[in-house]
């Protein structure tokens, strides 16, 4: 069979992976190991030549996305057909958040473990082209089947464990493990990513909408506690069949670093930017930072760009949930899972549907930024708030359609969430006065989004809010 050059780069992310091969490579080279010389090499040098620069001398941006979907659950491909997709487009790291799944079933002693759940049928098209995809890239040698009693093909789906070697190389791409908890509260959706969870968390359920969604969060940072590990949850698209509102996120429990939610989420049916009667995600975003800051304890919700890809063969705006649509930059010095998540926790990342920072700053009543410009496109940056004694209560909806589907937060001032500032081009910094609870930037770009979660999207990010020390 005549290698692909996908297989060749996934041979070579094989030699970089496997620590005896490059081990063997260094000795062949350059003699003994440099630590058994009386003129030794600083152990890092040693540990550079022999499994890859996986840590940066400054803290360094990694592009990556927490909400992606395979065969393991509803996605329309297997997950080395979507992690390809991903490395080849230039991300560091990604989360496969399957519901309720993780791609981890056991296998026992080298033979396989054969629940039904590890064979997914080959049943329509899409599924017929992904598998035709995943032999040409993988080869009929990886690509395991078996017919059915009924005459379906079915296929095997790897592990993780299996597959990861493919593609992760120190500094160059990382999986994270994850899962996205699909859970519910009286036929409305509930869904919360766990990223860096190393078991899966069966959804917990609860009395009240706000509790489901509580109870979800507690046991993510319960495992995060148990096992040492920095983990995250994240809510996911509270539009998505108007579900979530705003008045199920407000009394949460969760401290700075430990409340997350998507902005943006690239999937075509969860409306991100609202309706004539339901504020969209930007605007609940500022309802939830105003009321947390001014009436709570402070914490702050960081908000997250995703994809929430589903369909890696076909293609089309407003029809199918394509990857490439969002994701996030992290500030950090590793490629690593810990050291990812940890950036995150501590707000250093923005969200981004195509838009890229050089640099961001955002301390000491203070955020600047620059963008790296692409030529002939234009950029606005609007600084964004809600001041000091703005009414925030919240008042009941009293026009809402008999026959709306879905659910309906309350109706907020439209002083909540305001434009502090606008600035033109590709440099901005904005210097909080005092009177303002918080502030965040949003970048809008004249560049059309490629492949956008609505049709005449332009390219845009956000920063994390800066919590405003107040005037004395």
């Amino acid at each position: 069979m005549k290698p692909t050059t996908l297989m060749l780069a996934m041979a070579t992310a094989m030699a970089l992976a496997l620590p005896g091969l490059a081990l063997a490579h260094d000795h062949s080279d350059h003699g003994a190991p440099a630590a058994a010389t009386s003129s030794a090499a600083p152990a890092s040098a040693y540990y550079k030549g022999l499994r890859g620069d996986y840590h940066a001398a400054q803290a360094r941006w990694w592009k990556g996305n927490t909400h992606t979907h395979t065969w393991w659950s509803d996605g329309d491909s297997p997950p080395e057909n979507v992690a390809a997709w991903y490395r080849e487009h230039g991300y560091q790291f990604l989360v496969l958040s399957d519901h309720n799944r993780m791609q981890q079933d056991s296998i026992a002693r080298g033979t396989l473990a054969l629940s039904y759940s590890q064979w997914y049928p080959i049943e329509d098209d899409a599924r017929r082209d992904a598998l035709e995809t995943y032999r040409k890239h993988f080869g009929q040698d990886w690509v395991q089947t078996r017919t059915s009693d009924k005459g379906v093909t079915e296929v095997r789906l790897k592990t993780l464990d299996e597959f990861r070697h493919f593609f992760e190389a120190p500094g160059e791409f990382a999986f994270i493990s994850g899962e996205e908890i699909t859970d519910s509260y009286q036929s409305n959706p509930f869904h919360m990513n766990a990223v860096n969870v190393h078991e899966i968390i069966q959804p917990r359920n609860g009395a009240t909408s706000a509790q489901v969604i509580q109870n979800n969060l507690n046991a993510v940072l319960d495992q995060g506690a148990r096992s040492g590990r920095d983990v995250l949850a994240h809510i996911n698209h509270p539009n998505f069949r108007y579900g979530i509102t705003v008045e199920d996120i407000l009394p949460l429990r969760y401290a700075t670093g430990e409340g997350f939610f998507e902005l943006y989420n690239g999937h075509h049916g969860v409306e991100n930017y609202g309706d004539a009667h339901r504020m969209g995600l930007e605007k609940m975003w500022d309802v939830i930072l105003a009321k947390r800051i001014a009436e709570g304890d402070g914490a702050l919700m960081y908000g997250i760009a995703n994809d929430d890809a589903h369909s890696y063969t076909r293609w089309e705006v407003g029809a199918n949930a394509n990857p490439g649509r969002g994701w996030v930059m992290v500030r950090a010095n590793r490629l690593t899972p810990d050291s990812i998540v940890g950036a995150m926790k501590e707000g250093d990342f923005y969200a981004t549907t195509g838009v890229t920072l050089a640099t961001l700053e955002s301390a000491d009543n203070q955020v600047s930024l620059e963008i790296e410009a692409e030529p002939g496109v234009e950029y606005t940056v609007e600084f964004i708030g809600t001041r000091r004694g703005t009414d925030l209560r919240g008042r009941p909806a009293r026009d809402l359609p008999a026959d709306l589907q879905g659910r309906a937060s309350m109706r907020y001032s439209d002083a909540i969430g305001v434009v502090l500032d606008t600035q033109h081009g590709t440099t901005a910094r904005y210097t909080a006065k005092g009177d303002e609870l918080y502030v965040r930037a949003r970048i809008t770009s004249t560049k059309p989004h490629p492949n956008p979660f609505k049709a005449g999207d332009t390219q845009m990010a956000w920063t994390q809010p800066l919590l405003v020390t107040a005037r004395r």
